[in-house]
């Protein structure tokens, strides 16, 4: 095991409750936490919504992870002077922070999980004044995804991003094989180490199994409107249908509203349900009783250059998942062995899969059994952590 470290995350400001980005600090932080080192999340400014009614207070442990949200809140005011006052009050404080963290030696690295390219450069600096080293957490080849004539500003950002960020980092963190050939393109000499989407199978851990309606099911941001109407159009194929499809979808209430709308003009509109903002066992009770659970993957480089965070919570079910042969997902998948793929984005042959489920429980339980296997094998955090613990170190420059 590698010498116990000090560690920050920075970068991210919706700890502990938030989607997909969330969940990888918080299943990376209990990979290093169980090899012994001690991990703190620092948040600058508080983004959540006071309304919503989450609890959290400015200084806690969650899931014996610490954090801090260094502004002193950690909802985003509503008055637009307060809130500016505080991104300040963030800045300052995270950097008197990270200073005294330093002089005391519980400074040894700190992750960055951000988008921001201005964020990353600033860190940069920070970290070669105060004698730290920066790690990128990367997610998404973010200059690939689609944006409107009037978001120049973010398309800059995201094009200076993909381009400088891996080589302004000490080492990288990608989760898949196309971000790694892309460090390759871009700084060929950089560290790096992959690290696909993890999950945490001791979350199914006391939840039920049920008798209730067969039904198929998807768990998405209501912003993947292509992906969910692919889905409807889907299950619209299906023959002589006695299941249902369940959509469990987040998102701004107008999105949700053209989905319904969507829905209420189709055949199986009866059939489909569309639930939002449950909670943890909620959703994975779901789970853990749907007939297959759905991913879709797009031909594109943004799902190609991703590895969903619920592709593991979906295996962890036991129950078998259904996607598409593009990306990270060919990397550890056979079709009709430990998942069913779809060989291209189509809506026929994406039915086709869904049709053999309800054709073949017997095989498609048998499917949804191994699927669980690689996720207990390859995605648990647990599996990593060793090897996570060892790459922070920085005493190898080999890449993995």
């Amino acid at each position: 095991m590698a010498l116990k470290k000090s560690i920050v995350f920075l970068g991210y400001n919706d700890f502990p409750h938030g989607l997909a980005e969330v969940q990888k600090i918080i299943l990376i932080s209990k990979s290093l936490i169980s090899t012994g080192n001690n991990v703190t999340v620092i948040c600058r400014n508080g983004y959540h919504n006071i309304a919503d009614g989450t609890e959290i207070k400015v200084t806690g442990i969650y899931e014996n992870i610490k954090y801090i949200y260094a502004s002193g809140s950690c909802f985003r005011n509503s008055n637009f002077f307060k809130r500016r006052l505080n991104e300040i009050k963030g800045k300052i404080k995270e950097f008197l922070l990270l200073r005294k963290y330093k002089k005391n030696n519980d400074l040894d690295c700190a992750i960055l999980s951000t988008r921001n390219f201005y964020l990353v450069l600033y860190y940069r600096i920070l970290s070669k004044i105060l004698g730290f080293k920066i790690v990128l957490n990367y997610v998404e080849y973010y200059s690939a995804q689609k944006k409107e004539y009037w978001e120049i500003r973010q398309k800059l950002n995201d094009t200076l991003f993909d381009t400088y960020a891996p080589s302004l980092s000490d080492a990288v963190l990608p989760i898949s094989e196309f971000l790694i050939n892309h460090i390759n393109r871009v700084s060929s000499s950089k560290t790096y180490l992959k690290i696909p989407g993890l999950t945490d199978l001791s979350k199914y851990d006391g939840i039920e199994t049920l008798q209730n309606e067969s039904y198929f099911l998807y768990c998405g941001a209501a912003g993947y409107k292509e992906i969910i109407l692919f889905i409807i159009d889907s299950f619209e194929l299906i023959e002589n249908n006695i299941c249902y499809l369940y959509l469990i979808v987040n998102g701004a209430a107008n999105e949700i509203d053209e989905i319904k709308n969507y829905i209420n003009n189709t055949k199986q509109k009866h059939r489909i349900k569309i639930f939002s903002n449950l909670t943890q066992k909620e959703l994975f009770t779901y789970y853990k009783n749907a007939l297959a659970l759905l991913i879709p993957l797009r031909p594109t480089f943004q799902d190609i250059a991703r590895f969903p965070h619920k592709t593991g919570e979906y295996l962890a079910s036991g129950n078998p998942v259904i996607s598409t042969n593009y990306g990270e997902i060919k990397f550890y998948f056979r079709d009709g062995e430990n998942i069913l793929l779809a060989e291209s984005y189509d809506i026929n042959l994406f039915a086709e899969k869904m049709q053999f489920v309800i054709n073949n429980p017997s095989q498609a339980k048998k499917i949804g059994f191994e699927g669980k296997n690689m996720a207990i094998k390859l995605f648990d955090y647990r599996y990593k952590a060793k090897e996570i613990d060892e790459f922070l170190t920085f005493k190898s420059n080999t890449n993995s």
